[in-house]
């Protein structure tokens, strides 16, 4: 029988919280202890992947969001210049100058 999301996550918070013995409440789930045992580690995985990237790492994010639009602003100014030099050079280089 497969579980839902729901009862895994009720599953893995009885096993967490120790609410009794880990054979039991595998077995009222319908799995083997095995797999609540692996339930489980998916589950505390998957929070401390969140943990780190929590408000913390929020700040570090913005500050490289900010250090990247500097600097895209930065080559669009001097393909700006480039390409106007560009031009002017075709022009000289048509005699129109």
């Amino acid at each position: 029988m497969a579980l839902d999301v729901e009862q895994r996550y009720e599953a893995v918070m009885a096993l967490v919280r120790r609410e009794e013995p880990a054979v039991a409440i595998a077995r009222r789930h319908g799995i083997c202890e095995a797999t609540l045992y692996r339930l489980r580690d998916e589950f505390l995985a998957a929070g401390k992947e969140a943990l780190s990237q929590g408000r913390g790492n929020g700040r570090q994010r913005e500050d490289c969001l900010v250090r990247m639009e500097k600097a895209l602003a930065e080559r669009d100014r001097v393909i700006g210049e480039l390409t106007i030099a560009n031009r002017i050079l075709k022009k000289v280089q048509e005699g129109q100058l």
